[in-house]
């Protein structure tokens, strides 16, 4: 399993990018407080990761992550969407935190034209069902 440890100012990790020979997909685990500036760093590095690994598929799991997304909605839409789907993005899941703010951001996220399949869930099982299926019927 190959691994990207993704750390802020402070040196902290805040993102684990990781690629497993089990699943087909790239897997990002966010965790602890993350403010905009953080946020973007760790995602243009999952372009990078898209591009290294060759994949597709996106898993990004949000469950043990804090701070307010919503924010960065239009810098996603029209500054990394373009730069990830040149890099191959073509489908990725998104598992919320149990947090309001959490789900109304990645709704407003999912109603906005992206170039990409991006769909945003409450559980982890759920998402990964979903890129099964997508998966299942590519091949």
């Amino acid at each position: 399993m190959e691994k990207i440890e993704v750390r802020n100012r402070d040196e902290e990790i805040f993102a684990v990018i990781t690629k497993s020979e089990h699943n087909p997909w790239v897997y990002v685990q966010w965790m602890g407080q993350i403010d905009d500036e953080t946020l973007k760093k760790g995602i243009l590095k999952i372009s990078e990761a898209i591009e290294h690994f060759k994949c597709p598929y996106i898993l990004s799991d949000r469950r043990i992550a804090q701070g307010n997304w919503f924010n960065i909605n239009n810098w996603l839409q029209h500054k990394w969407a373009p730069v990830a789907i040149r890099a191959g993005l073509q489908y990725l899941a998104h598992v919320t935190a149990p947090i309001a703010n959490s789900h109304l951001a990645s709704q407003d996220l999912e109603s906005r034209i992206l170039g990409f399949n991006f769909k945003s869930f409450e559980s982890l099982e759920k998402a990964e069902d979903w890129l099964h299926e997508i998966i299942s019927q590519s091949s």
